[in-house]
């Protein structure tokens, strides 16, 4: 039997909901979702999007994601986003490894158009300051699998303005560090505009855990951004 629960009762973060919206951020059932008013930042590069596979949903079905999460963790932190600029929306769950999240379509993401396309969902442990990113499985009217399988293993960056070069690289872990780099691989060598996802495929990584560097330049500057996070590879 389906699990439709998180691991405890949901806490909403401090975000401000979005006044007069029916799909305001807010706690709903076993989750906390809706539409927030965001603050503008600085140049950044935000991962939006960490799969185990693609994701794929039709909103016309009105068939419920299923969520499962793969991690050494006891409990994962959930968290589905927008992708579109200036379209706020978060989803905030915990799951417990080894259950499955039970996310309805019909309150948020139906009324406000949030299709396949314009949603990143992804996994973490730890702090929100301190998170180890782990890749969730998304399905609609089966379990989903976070089996080891040729799954590609899919994460998504966003940079917060133009980048003509997307550069990355990975390193093992050893405790809290990383250890030596590997070389510096294209993700992309063309013009991306602000806020259009840039997509890596990270099967082939070799560890468990893993460090990941992104590098991004836009083409008036010969500054790089930079983003260093961990992640967890599903077992193999």
């Amino acid at each position: 039997m389906l699990e439709n629960l998180s691991a405890q009762d949901p806490k909403c973060d401090a975000v401000r909901p979005l006044p007069g919206s029916r799909s305001s951020y807010q706690k709903r059932e076993n989750r906390c979702e809706g539409l927030y008013v965001a603050d503008v930042g600085s140049r950044s590069i935000d991962v939006v999007s960490f799969t185990a596979g693609n994701l794929a949903y039709d909103l016309n079905t009105n068939l419920p994601l299923q969520v499962a999460v793969s991690s050494q963790a006891p409990m994962v932190h959930i968290r589905g986003v927008a992708i579109p600029p200036k379209t706020y929306y978060r989803m905030d769950a915990v799951l417990r490894n080894g259950a499955v999240l039970v996310w309805p379509v019909a309150d948020v993401l139906k009324p406000e158009n949030l299709t396949d396309s314009r949603i990143g969902i992804l996994g973490w442990t730890g702090t929100e300051d301190s998170k180890t990113f782990v890749p969730v499985a998304v399905s609609t009217g089966k379990p989903p699998s976070t089996a080891a399988k040729p799954t590609p293993i899919l994460l998504s960056i966003q940079a917060s303005f133009d980048v003509e070069t997307v550069k990355w690289r990975s390193a093992r872990t050893q405790g809290t560090d990383c250890l030596a780099f590997d070389q510096w691989r294209d993700a992309v060598t063309r013009i991306v505009i602000a806020g259009k996802p840039i997509q890596i495929d990270l099967q082939q990584l070799p560890g468990r855990l893993n460090c990941v560097e992104f590098a991004a330049r836009s083409r008036d500057s010969n500054d790089w951004v930079t983003q260093k996070i961990r992640i967890e590879m599903p077992a193999r």
